[in-house]
């Protein structure tokens, strides 16, 4: 067919179209009279064991096209309906042209109204029509059920549900039922910003119980291909590792039976730290002569500087990550350690502490705090006597106020050492004392380790590689707070036995969460679950897989009244330290999944950087409370081969840096060195004060475009590159406009003068900031620098704060889309809702804006928080509203320096106290 007819058989199909539209038009004006209300119900039942099936279908009167009804729920008064899934029922028709006139009434006029005028914009594509409206339930018994049928917006009635006895049907109705809450469950996954534990646990457990496979994706979300990767993510607690391994878990493929029976792999082939030249002579403090040297060690130097930390820390209730941002989930992690090494900040101790206390250090083998750390506290004493007498005290009257906490002395590497702790070791405290130092730490091992080190076994302090990390920030520099992560403490997290007991204690984890899940499905259901309905009774019903609690350990779950634990590792939140778990052997399973992880990193990445941070602070201002934080972090040595491409693409460290003109309220520059820009070049960029556009903005090639025209901004290079001018037709020169001034497509204009080039969509902005760019000597090199100014009172400031309640808002509607997945899926009593959630999640849901959540007053099994001042939060921050970064930072600077031996970060960051 030529171009001709084509255009001609185009216009007949839209000729035809259009006449036939305004014949539909013309009928409707002649149905308006005759308006019809007539909806049917049809219900279909079938009963069985464990759960009988059915659904409820309300037919359109007139089908539509392009608009989505509220989900259709069911209501019964004995609580028999469970699980309900609603969808509407969807045919292919042809254009809404080609279709009968519908019945007037309802609203349908208008929609076929738009039906048609959307058939005029578009083509002959394949149009969905919806027919009916339909949810589906599973329920209990086999007697008539009474339900009421409704959405959000009305209810329509109360019908009753005869069931049969008919397999075929149950089969039937349980297929159409199974494909419908599994696609409404990965959608709602999908969309979650919530832990998804009740989501996942409902499909494996309803997978059991019915019979019905889980969907592909169940076992294949989220997996990394990259084992490195996968690795690193389990050690960091990602969400995506602790998903698929709650998974797992619920659908029983952790408890089948596999024994024990592998010796515990071989590590990683370790390559050695390698440190140049003689550090005999390098000042250390006598603190780090106690500390293992597979201990992680912070030191505070002095106990004003523990106190510092603690005070900013209470300042932002306890929890120093709070300076950032208000987290959905709080876990009290800081609180758990506390309780658990029973090393409590009373007003005493804050008075006699410095008296008694003349170096303080934690020290430990990870930082796990949400599940249970392996870390301790080390103090140097200026009169062990009366630090002694202090804790002992502290100590004594921890027992004799809970009857289930003892305290009674035990020997450790032939010491005796005083020993607090509760079986569930929420409390678990070993008190090890050498000369002026005393340990009180959660691991054994650790202090077993301590001792070794005070009889002359190798300590943090002789090992080179931290003599080197004094050497360049050394002791007198009498930093705040000092950190060091060495080889040994890093190449630990990634051993076989620590890393092998990590991932079954997220298993332990998992169960304890699967536990309390059962529960709350079998309440659902009418089972009497109480503190005496045990763990085989629930299994035994269905509500655990097959096999729950046979793991190769020898560990399981166990319910203690209202609680659960696990055998071996207690109580959730303070799990008995890996360091001290006993790993000898391993399954057939563990020990493949791990030597995949050590020939990874055997080959592509064999060796660990030992890691220092440091932190200085200076009052700036104090009736203002104004603070300086300078804060130091390097890698030193390191090998740059095994960090990638990154590492490859800085020029050399330079001590010639850009000044940018006094408005430039956000400036970066960083020294490169690329092929396409020629030799090393320092690119620069700077922001004036103003509100940018949203970041959503920044969508697709033309919004992009669009959005970086409103940014008030400048991006530049010196020396001039020549990458624009070796663009082909002389695009990178443009139009000359000015003296060494010229346009470019697309309204960008570009300044040159031989040494600089400089870019931006506006050329008086360009002009004016070009007075002020120089490049100038620095004494300090580096590679890349960053400078944020103050901004409180600025633009900017409006910007970042509306940005970062936006990301606020979407956690808080996530907190109060959980409760309200409780409330629906588990139908909890509104008031068992916020106890529930902690029991599944080990931690307390608390809204990011500050409010209380709340059960809505005007929709069912919704939930609000207060904050709100409605159903909804606003939009846009209330004018009261002030992100919690927003409310102490006052500017930064930082840069980054890399060189053969090492890569090293500096940033300096005012704040200010409340």
């Amino acid at each position: 067919m030529d171009n001709r007819q084509m255009k001609r058989a185009h216009f007949v199909v839209h000729t035809r179209r259009f006449s036939r539209w305004m014949a539909t038009i013309i009928g409707i004006v002649a149905l308006l009279s005759n308006r019809a209300d007539a909806v049917d119900v049809l219900a279909k039942a079938a009963t069985a064991e464990p759960y009988g099936v059915a659904s409820v279908e309300i037919p359109i009167g007139v089908p539509v096209t392009g608009r989505t009804f509220p989900p259709l729920q069911v209501s019964d008064q004995s609580g028999r309906v469970l699980y309900q899934v609603a969808h509407d029922v969807q045919v292919d028709v042809g254009p809404a042209s080609e279709r009968p006139l519908p019945t007037p009434g309802g609203g349908r006029l208008l929609n076929r109204v738009g039906e048609l005028v959307r058939e005029l914009a578009s083509g002959d594509e394949p149009v969905k029509q919806t027919v009916s409206r339909r949810v589906s339930f599973l329920f209990l018994g086999s007697e008539p059920l009474r339900v009421s049928v409704g959405d959000t917006g009305r209810e329509f009635g109360t019908y009753e549900v005869v069931p049969q006895a008919d397999a075929a049907l149950h089969a039937e109705l349980l297929e159409q039922w199974w494909s419908g809450f599994t696609e409404a469950t990965h959608a709602q996954i999908e969309s979650a910003d919530y832990p998804t534990l009740v989501e996942s646990f409902l499909l494996a457990m309803l997978s059991g119980r019915t019979g019905r496979p889980l969907p592909a994706w169940y076992f294949d979300e989220d997996r990394q291909a990259d084992q490195l990767v996968d690795t690193l993510q389990l050690i960091a607690g990602a969400e995506a590792i602790g998903k698929s391994i709650f998974r797992s878990a619920a659908a029983g493929a952790a408890h089948r039976s596999s024994d024990a029976t592998q010796p515990l792999p071989l590590p990683p082939d370790w390559k050695a730290t390698t440190v140049p030249g003689d550090l005999s002579e390098v000042q250390i403090e006598p603190i780090a002569s106690r500390v293992p040297p597979e201990c992680l060690y912070i030191r505070y130097g002095s106990f004003q500087n523990f106190l510092w930390f603690r005070d900013l820390s209470d300042e932002h209730g306890g929890d120093i990550t709070r300076m950032l941002t208000l987290r959905g989930i709080e876990h009290n992690s800081m609180v758990r350690i506390e309780e658990q090494l029973s090393m409590r900040m009373t007003q005493l101790s804050r008075m006699l502490g410095g008296t008694v206390i003349e170096d303080q250090a934690l020290i430990g083998r990870d930082l796990f705090l949400n599940d249970g750390p392996s870390m301790g506290v080390l103090i140097r004493a200026r009169n062990m006597f009366l630090l002694q007498t202090s804790v002992n005290g502290d100590r004594r009257a921890i027992a004799d106020a809970d009857p289930a906490v003892t305290l009674r002395d035990v020997q450790v590497a032939g010491r005796t050492v005083s020993l607090l702790s509760s079986a569930d070791h929420r409390v678990r405290s070993f008190m090890g004392i050498d000369g002026e130092f005393m340990l009180v730490t959660n691991s054994r091992s650790i202090l077993e380790r301590f001792f070794e080190v005070s009889a002359g076994g190798e300590s943090l302090a002789s090992t080179p590689a931290f003599r080197l990390a004094r050497q360049r920030l050394p002791v007198d520099r009498n930093d705040t707070i000092f950190a060091y992560f060495s080889p040994q403490m890093l190449q630990g997290l990634f051993s076989p036995s620590y890393l092998i007991e990590l991932r079954r204690r997220l298993y332990a984890k998992s169960d304890v969460a699967i536990v309390h899940l059962a529960r709350r499905a079998a309440a659902l259901e009418g089972e009497p679950v109480d503190e005496s309905f045990s763990i085989e009774e629930l299994a035994e019903l269905g509500f655990l897989p097959d096999g729950f609690g046979q793991r190769a350990d020898g560990s399981g779950a166990v319910s203690v009244g209202a609680d659960v634990l696990d055998t071996l590792r207690g109580r959730r939140g303070t799990f008995l330290p890996i360091a001290d778990v006993l790993v000898d052997s391993v399954t057939a399973e563990e020990a493949a999944w791990y030597a995949s992880i050590a020939e990874a990193y055997g080959s592509r990445f064999p060796g660990f950087d030992p890691l220092m941070v440091a932190i200085q602070r200076q009052i700036i201002d104090a009736p203002q409370r104004l603070e300086r934080l300078a804060l130091r972090a390097e890698i030193s040595p390191w090998d740059p081969g095994k960090y990638g491409k990154w590492s490859e693409q800085l020029g050399p460290p330079t001590g010639t840096a850009m000044t940018f003109a006094p408005d430039d309220i956000v400036t970066a520059q960083a020294h490169v060195a690329s092929a396409l820009l020629g030799p090393p070049t320092h690119l620069f960029a700077a922001i004036k004060d103003s509100v940018p556009p949203r970041p959503e903005a920044f969508s697709g090639i033309l919004g992009t475009y669009l959005s970086l025209r409103q940014v008030p901004g400048y991006l530049g290079a010196w020396p001039q590159p020549g990458a624009l001018d070796r663009l082909p037709l002389g695009l990178g020169r443009g139009q000359p406009v000015a003296p060494g001034m010229s346009r470019l497509i697309g309204g960008l204009y570009r300044y040159t003068d031989g040494q600089y080039s400089v870019i931006s969509f506006d050329p008086v902005l360009l002009r004016d900031s070009l007075n002020h760019l120089a490049a100038t000597e620095t004494e300090e090199t580096a590679q890349v620098r960053l400078q944020i100014g103050n901004l409180d009172g600025s633009q900017l400031k409006t910007w970042v704060n509306d940005q970062l309640y936006l990301r606020t808002l979407e956690a808080s509607q996530a907190g109060a889309s959980y409760l309200a997945m409780l409330s629906r899926q588990l139908q909890i009593d509104p008031s068992e809702v916020p106890n529930a959630a902690e029991q599944i999640l080990d931690g307390k849901i608390q809204c990011p804006l500050g409010g209380t959540y709340e059960p809505s007053p005007t929709i069912r099994g919704s939930w609000v928080s207060t904050a709100w001042g409605g159903e909804s939060p606003p939009t846009t921050p209330p004018d009261d509203y002030v992100a919690p970064l927003l409310r102490w930072f006052r500017g930064a600077n930082a840069s980054l320096t890399q060189t053969k031996d090492g890569v090293s970060a500096d940033a300096v960051v005012d704040m200010q106290r409340r």
